[in-house]
């Protein structure tokens, strides 16, 4: 029997994609309490493109070499003997922040959720980050009503497209910041679209808007924050354009504190800074409740996530670029099934397999929309 390889995307440096680097590492083994997954998939998204520039808050104590991966899903292939209520075989998911971009990697059996039977694992993994952060957004953090007015920032984008398809579940009314290729995806998604190069969305809505959730953070969250009406809810959940302008982490981190000084106007309206970490820690199975929600939406059919492609280790480096560039309608998905045939055959069987991929037109990598 050929041992399983363990590739793994490890970041070598902090800095740009070249830091990344595909590597052979040790096969883990289950612990104490722990389960051993074979990964199917682990999404790619923009919050990796900050760990690996050494710009996101959560783990800033890392050091490199480490191994990327935010989240993962994958199939049970080895369990502690005191972990009953798993078996060999099921499909789980969770989120790991690092260490997912692998063959294979082991995780505590009581933080992993199911996946149901039948769900295809990429998309199920684009839901452990970005969806998990747009349905607590809405329903934890602003615990949203029924014709609420809802404004997102980048709504193109994975968490913005999970917000417009959940707002039209709970009844809002959508709007949706974007470049003008997007508008007619955000339009398609349920939401209006704005199109921020050319239209200022603080004068959209008469009387602002109840909610507006922004990931950008362009000129210090200012223009959101009036965007509101009295009594509106800002949330911000990132900070690109300080990422873009390449400021510093103590400049986004001020940029930040401001949000909870304006509680002080008087204005009533409201902002803050929500991060799904944080909200994991502090209610630890709001998160499996709410990704076993979402799972549960995707395998009825009521919501579908885009998968822009799927892709192999040696596509991670210029996938983080294609992040950056921010042109994207879809996540990123790797799954490490694409590379295990022809990593694990024989030396003449794998250049058979890579003459029919590339005769096929690389059929394995697909578009889903």
């Amino acid at each position: 029997m050929i041992k399983p390889r363990n590739r793994v995307v490890q970041v070598s440096r902090f800095g740009d994609p070249e830091r990344l680097e595909v590597i052979d590492a040790p096969l883990p083994a289950a612990g104490r309490g722990e389960v051993r997954i074979r990964v199917l998939a682990s999404s790619l998204n923009y919050t990796e493109v900050l760990i690996r520039r050494h710009l996101y808050p959560q783990t800033m104590g890392l050091r490199p070499p480490f191994v990327m991966g935010y989240d993962v899903v994958g199939e049970i292939d080895q369990l502690d003997e005191g972990v009953h209520d798993l078996q060999i075989g099921d499909h789980v998911a969770d989120m790991t922040v690092v260490g997912s971009n692998a063959d294979y990697r082991t995780l505590r059996a009581n933080d992993v959720v199911r996946v149901p039977t039948g769900v295809d694992a990429a998309e199920a993994a684009t839901l452990i980050l970005s969806w998990t952060t747009a349905y607590q957004l809405l329903q934890r953090a602003a615990r949203v009503q029924r014709g609420q007015r809802l404004l997102v920032h980048g709504a193109a984008g994975a968490v913005g497209q999970g917000l417009i398809m959940l707002g039209r579940l709970a009844g809002l009314e959508l709007w949706g910041t974007v470049r003008g290729e997007h508008i007619a995806l955000v339009r398609e998604l349920g939401a209006t679209p704005i199109d921020y190069e050319h239209e200022d969305f603080t004068r959209v809505v008469p009387g602002g808007f109840d909610v507006i959730v922004d990931g950008v953070g362009e000129d210090g969250y200012r223009r959101s924050y009036a965007a509101l009406k009295p009594g509106g809810l800002l949330c911000a959940i990132g900070f690109s354009a300080s990422v873009q302008a390449q400021r510093r982490m103590f400049h986004i981190l001020m940029e930040i504190a401001r949000l909870y000084l304006w509680r002080l106007l008087p204005s009533g309206k409201r902002a803050r800074f929500y991060s799904v970490n944080a909200m994991r820690a502090r209610h630890p199975t709001w998160f499996k409740d709410d990704l076993e929600r979402l799972f549960r939406l995707l395998a009825t059919g009521a919501i579908r996530p885009r998968v822009a492609e799927r892709i192999a280790f040696d596509e991670v480096a210029e996938a983080h670029r294609r992040l950056e560039a921010g042109s994207l309608e879809g996540k990123l998905v790797l799954c490490p099934d694409l590379s295990r045939d022809t990593i694990d055959a024989p030396p003449d069987m794998a250049r058979g397999l890579e003459d029919q991929s590339e005769q096929s037109g690389s059929s394995a990598k697909r578009t889903t929309t």
